[in-house]
């Protein structure tokens, strides 16, 4: 089993090559830099009042202010911690069309709570989507999209 810090690494590492942009995506502004952030390398973080804060995956615009940003969770059990977080990211990423540009990415069969947390607690967010690995490939889904039917891949 691979420990949780090196595969919530990986698992952020293909998400920002493969979804920040997608691959084929025409309409993705080139002078965007995605980072990803994991327990071996920490880029790019919130400035918060309790300290730095780190996005698995930031999406900045050219003059280096936060656009988007993305978090992987490894479990399907989340704590207070866990929604302070997503809060805060929601608050402090840009904003949508309608909601902020924040992505949650949860493994498979953690949706659910995921989602009743996220409205709960009236967490803004443009797609909560689902990990799984399937013969050693990630395979994400989204689940949930409610700003920009573009992002619901």
């Amino acid at each position: 089993m691979v420990e949780e810090k090196v595969l919530k690494g990986r698992i952020a590492r293909v998400i920002a090559a493969t979804r920040f942009p997608f691959v084929g995506q025409v309409d993705w502004d080139e002078s965007r830099t995605t980072v990803v952030n994991d327990y071996r390398n920490k880029e790019w973080a919130f400035d918060t009042p309790d300290g730095p804060l780190y996005p698995s995956v930031a999406v900045l615009n050219a003059d280096g202010t936060i656009r988007e940003c993305g978090e992987v969770e490894v479990k399907t059990e989340f704590t207070e911690e866990d929604v302070t977080k997503w809060r805060t990211m929601s608050e402090m990423t840009g904003m949508g069309v309608t909601y902020k540009k924040f992505f949650l990415y949860v493994p498979e069969g953690g949706e659910g709570e995921a989602e009743r947390l996220l409205d709960e607690d009236g967490i803004q967010y443009a797609g909560l989507r689902t990990w799984s690995i399937d013969n050693w490939n990630l395979v994400l889904k989204p689940y949930k999209t409610p700003d920009m039917a573009k992002d619901h891949r």
